[in-house]
């Protein structure tokens, strides 16, 4: 490690909190994943359970998640354990809020937190998960729809673009880009890149992104503002800049660390340190507006129509010449899809109408709620076939559209044909090497 991060840590912590720091940075990470309790009651094997998140373990080896069935059907997420804390937090402050919150996870690729948070949301609640990068846009909604809720929107803009559609969100989640001191352990090369440069520009750069994207948080509304970095510049200073300079009051989370897991330099300012909380670096804090904010939008609500659909619980929306499936409870906030900026996914695709026949989209099976589609059960190498987006040679007593089902996880849609299922898994998301079935969960 460089002596400039050295030097740096020791400014910011207390010497022997730098010290035990710097020796937990010199072992291997750990690997842990999130269990979609929705689709699955199964634990992994081998593993043991994250003490902050009940629905999380560590793995005491990490696997090819490629050639496990399970991780392609959304019955668990790869998350770093310590980013779990977020969803703690929101569990926490959700609890202070009345019904149908709307909330915005503003740097949400690739879609850990969108997808802890989406798990944990009331009937009526909707999470809109945005992502600026446009390279990166696509596996956020390949990681939504997958994990199965229903309750996300997907969108691509700028912060800058959330301030001028006013106040829309009860809160507002930003795991703001940083200079990843908190990453070391997992990306060797981050060491390498590393610099107080890039700390400043780090800093520069999340300044901004909170300042614009200020206006579009209710009055009232938490600001949950975290990095995975060490350095007091771009975790304590910032929140100071934010409280000070946009109007903000610190709130007290403490009860939700009953495990003395966490570490403050602040009050009310929290950091996941490896040698105390196992998984890599957090630093997080939550602001609460306390500044009004003028609504700047001029665009009118939509009024977009829902119409009944084949998947209980769920309406049929017309939306960017698609059709989407979204829960009944959130045909109320229909007005909203011509205020949320870049917006291009709306609950789970539906699919295609063909010749007056559904061609359904993978992600509805991949819903957790029964899609009323007939179902095939496939082997284990027919299920990694399935996968890689091959045919799928098998008789079957099935015609039309129906779900290919795998060890009791559901996995896609297909086309059962007279010799076969023709396979609708959507070709982004297909796998491009062949591996042997290898699945975490034994049944």
């Amino acid at each position: 490690m460089k002596e400039t991060f050295i030097d740096l840590l020791f400014k910011t912590l207390p010497h022997q909190e730098a010290s035990n720091l710097l020796d937990s940075l010199k072992q291997e990470p750990t690997t842990s994943l999130r269990v979609n309790h929705k689709k699955t009651t199964l634990s992994p094997e081998n593993s043991s359970k994250v003490a902050h998140c009940e629905s999380a373990f560590f793995l005491n080896e990490r696997p090819v998640f490629t050639a496990d069935p399970a991780f392609h059907a959304g019955a668990y997420y790869v998350q770093e354990a310590n980013s779990m804390w977020i969803g703690r937090v929101f569990q926490y402050l959700r609890q202070t809020l009345g019904g149908g919150v709307v909330v915005l996870d503003l740097c949400a690729a690739p879609g850990g937190k969108t997808t802890h948070i989406s798990s944990l949301m009331e009937g009526s609640d909707l999470l809109v998960a945005n992502e600026v990068i446009s390279g990166r846009k696509n596996i956020l909604a390949e990681n939504v729809s997958k994990w199965g809720d229903g309750n996300t929107w997907v969108c691509s803009a700028d912060p800058a673009q959330f301030g001028r559609v006013g106040p829309l969100f009860d809160m507002v989640f930003c795991d703001a880009p940083c200079s990843g001191e908190g990453m070391f352990r997992k990306d060797r090369n981050a060491q390498n890149e590393w610099s107080l440069e890039n700390v400043a520009l780090c800093l520069l750069r999340q300044q901004r992104i909170v300042s614009d994207s200020w206006n579009s948080l209710k009055e009232g509304g938490y600001l949950i503002y975290s990095t995975c970095t060490f350095n007091a510049q771009e975790n304590e200073d910032n929140v100071s800049f934010i409280c000070n300079t946009l109007g903000g009051t610190l709130v007290d989370v403490s009860e939700i660390d009953a495990y003395g897991a966490l570490y403050s330099i602040k009050k009310n300012q929290y950091r996941c340190l490896p040698y105390k909380s196992k998984g890599e670096g957090l630093f997080f804090a939550v602001i609460q507006k306390t500044t009004s904010c003028k609504t700047l939008n001029k665009n009118k609500p939509t009024h977009t129509k829902a119409k009944d659909s084949p998947i209980l619980g769920f309406s049929l929306v017309e939306f960017k010449s698609k059709s989407w499936l979204i829960p009944n409870s959130h045909t109320p906030q229909l007005n909203l899809l011509n205020l949320i900026p870049g917006l291009f996914q709306i609950g789970t695709p539906f699919g295609d109408i063909f010749k007056e026949k559904w061609k359904p989209h993978s992600a509805v099976a991949l819903l957790h709620k029964a899609s009323n589609l007939p179902v095939v059960n496939v082997s284990d190498d027919e299920a990694m076939a399935f996968l890689r987006r091959e045919f799928i040679s098998k008789k079957t007593k099935e015609a039309g559209a129906v779900v290919v089902r795998w060890n009791g996880f559901d996995l896609g849609v297909a086309n059962a044909i007279k010799n076969g299922l023709n396979n609708l898994w959507p070709m982004e998301w297909r796998v491009r090497n062949v591996f042997q079935c290898n699945s975490l969960f034994s049944r």
